[in-house]
């Protein structure tokens, strides 16, 4: 699989899932679903997808001598299948949520460092890091400071993650349209 179709479909699949954590409100009107529990799987599920795109991703900025197996970018979704046992623990399953979105915000800083280093038309990346900046001190600050809606951090994840996805295609089509430029001044003088 190409690897612009690999990381943004990983990254609209992280999308998806939080903005439906982010709707677990609708399942207030349907008493069968426990809206805490669809908002708490769909923040695993997006944290997760996101931290594999990610690792995807800083596999292919490095060189290729350098690269890591493919097979280890799939070890975030580790979490997934882990969660269960971690559920009932109140305090390590908090600490865990808000260790892999430091990490995912952490990646997304180093992403954006790298990419404005090489170019600095990456507008997007930084916009998706502060969503997720955001996101993660909501996550982090307690309620008696201020009150906001439960569900504000995860349409913040959402949107950080869209937006990063977002930015890393615009960023991808921009090196192309670049790579494409450069050919035609080759075969130009030629």
């Amino acid at each position: 699989m190409d690897r612009k179709i690999f990381h943004f479909c990983m990254g609209t699949t992280a999308a998806f899932l939080a903005l439906y954590g982010a709707s677990a409100f609708l399942a207030l009107f349907f008493p069968v679903l426990d809206p805490e529990f669809i908002g708490e799987w769909s923040t695993v599920f997006s944290v997760s997808f996101l931290l594999s795109a990610a690792a995807a991703l800083v596999r292919d900025f490095k060189p290729v001598f350098s690269r890591f197996p493919k097979s280890f970018t799939f070890i975030p979704l580790v979490l997934i299948v882990m969660y269960p046992m971690i559920i009932d623990t109140v305090v390590v399953k908090y600490w865990v949520l808000g260790l892999y979105q430091g990490s995912a915000l952490l990646i997304a800083l180093l992403i954006y460092a790298f990419r404005t280093y090489e170019n600095s038309d990456y507008a997007y990346m930084l916009v998706g890091v502060i969503f997720f900046a955001i996101t993660f001190l909501l996550y982090w600050i307690p309620e008696s400071l201020f009150t906001l809606p439960v569900y504000a951090w995860m349409i913040l994840t959402s949107s950080g993650i869209l937006i990063l996805t977002v930015g890393y295609n615009r960023a991808y089509n921009l090196d192309e349209q670049i790579l494409d430029q450069e050919k035609r001044k080759e075969t130009w003088f030629a």
